[in-house]
């Protein structure tokens, strides 16, 4: 490592040292928050003389930024702030299908914010406000880290684009609500953004059973300081009782309780058709039955046995696997389509020979997928300089178009109300 490897940035926060290859500058692990216990509400960390962001550490709650080498004070690049998924459970401010360079070669900023999982970011204590969880906390925080020191790194503090897949398009979406939007982002994207079925609460006993323990804020701390491998395994237990659904996260989400701003909303085709007990059911011929027996459990509202005809329609050989698919993710794009206030676009993701799955879009939107994915990293780079979509809003006026995009045949289409069949199955209205 030389001198000139080495970029440093005054900034509010502090001198942040990261390292540039001459055209791009990373700056790894950087501390955004005080977090005085596992299950304790973090707090906005003060000004640090010096920070060494040359070296990323998975296991910090910390922020990452990747800019080009030449961004400056007022340079005022878009910025992307980048949720990551995970199902509550796992993930980093370190996601490499979502990596900031290719960004930085298109003049765009890249913010990654890890946030707290498991039960020290999603269990909830009697004492909890409502609707609020440390882990979405963490990531507001991130959100004013990034509000009071971007523009330091060239960054332009109104020009925010909050971008989550999965678990952190959720997290992205709760951001969204009124009562939690603080104007750190000016629209969103959220990619398969999943909720659970059932409230913490609903689930506490689950816990409390698995954990032989009370679930309380003590109670807990008090495991994982003393007996880190018992919360470990009683948290194994309580997500293998709620196998078909996410154990943790954010429930009674709500669309119509968000802030008004432009929304990109994402799902694939096929989301789950890779989940091994989903693969498992369908390869021996159960599917029909097991969306039967399932339906009601993983959310299907409306009549099974007409959910299961469109089911079959797509793909008659994997019932299961779309079930779980549709349950965790497609179901959310619908509703969120409907019901929130401000201007929506939604767009689905098909692949050419074979299933389109969970996670296939990262790369392809973040620039990693070659010029075979060229209209998809399009879709994101217009939307993130606030350029709108060129396809009609969804609207049930318009017939709830969306864009349909091929992963790496490079193509783009239009279907008109493609996710007809999970909205009557799902829909809570």
């Amino acid at each position: 490592m030389t001198d000139h490897d080495r970029v440093t940035v005054s900034c509010p926060a502090g001198r942040i040292t990261g390292l540039s290859d001459g055209e791009i500058t990373r700056f790894h692990s950087i501390p955004y928050s005080v977090i005085p216990g596992p299950f304790e509400d973090a707090r906005r960390i003060g000004r640090t003389q010096d920070v060494d962001a040359t070296r990323y550490r998975p296991d910090t709650i910390a922020l990452s930024i990747v800019t080009p080498t030449g961004a400056r004070e007022l340079s005022d690049l878009p910025v992307v702030v980048y949720i990551h998924g995970g199902r509550f459970e796992n993930g980093t401010h370190g996601d490499r299908r979502a990596d900031g360079a290719p960004n930085a070669r298109d003049g765009i900023i890249t913010v990654h914010v890890g946030y707290r999982t498991k039960l020290p970011g999603f269990a909830r204590f009697h004492d909890d406000e409502p609707d609020r969880f440390r882990g979405i906390d963490d990531c507001q925080l991130g959100l004013e880290w990034v509000q009071r020191n971007i523009e330091s790194f060239g960054g332009d503090p109104t020009n925010v684009t909050l971008v989550g897949q999965s678990a952190g398009a959720t997290v992205a979406l709760w951001l969204a609500r009124r009562d939690h939007f603080r104007g750190a982002f000016r629209r969103l994207i959220a990619m398969s953004p999943c909720f659970p079925r059932e409230s913490f609460e609903r689930r506490k006993g689950s816990l409390r059973a698995a954990l032989g323990r009370p679930v309380t804020r003590e109670s807990l701390t008090q495991l994982a300081e003393d007996k880190p491998d018992l919360l470990r395994r009683g948290y194994n237990r309580f997500r293998t009782i709620h196998g078909l659904d996410m154990a943790l996260g954010p429930t009674g989400f709500d669309g119509a309780e968000l802030s008004d701003m432009p929304m990109l909303l994402t799902c694939t085709r096929d989301e789950h058709y890779a989940m091994p007990a989903g693969q498992k059911v369908d390869a021996r011929g159960w599917g029909p039955a097991f969306v039967r027996l399932l339906a009601r459990r993983m959310g299907v509202r409306g009549p099974v046995d007409r959910y299961l005809q469109a089911a079959r329609e797509m793909d008659a050989s994997r019932l299961m696997g779309r079930l779980i698919g549709d349950a965790a993710n497609r179901r959310w794009v619908s509703q969120a389509g409907d019901e929130v206030p401000g201007p929506v676009w939604v767009a689905e993701f098909v692949e050419k020979d074979g299933p389109a799955l969970h996670c296939a879009e990262i790369s392809p939107m973040f620039g990693l997928a070659g010029e075979e994915a060229a209209a998809v990293r399009q879709l994101f780079l217009d939307f993130v300089h606030g350029r709108e979509p060129d396809w009609a809003e969804y609207d049930q006026s318009t017939g709830r178009v969306v864009s349909i995009f091929g992963l790496t045949a490079n193509s783009v289409g239009l279907a008109h109300d493609p996710l007809r069949m999970v909205r009557e199955a799902f829909s809570p209205h």
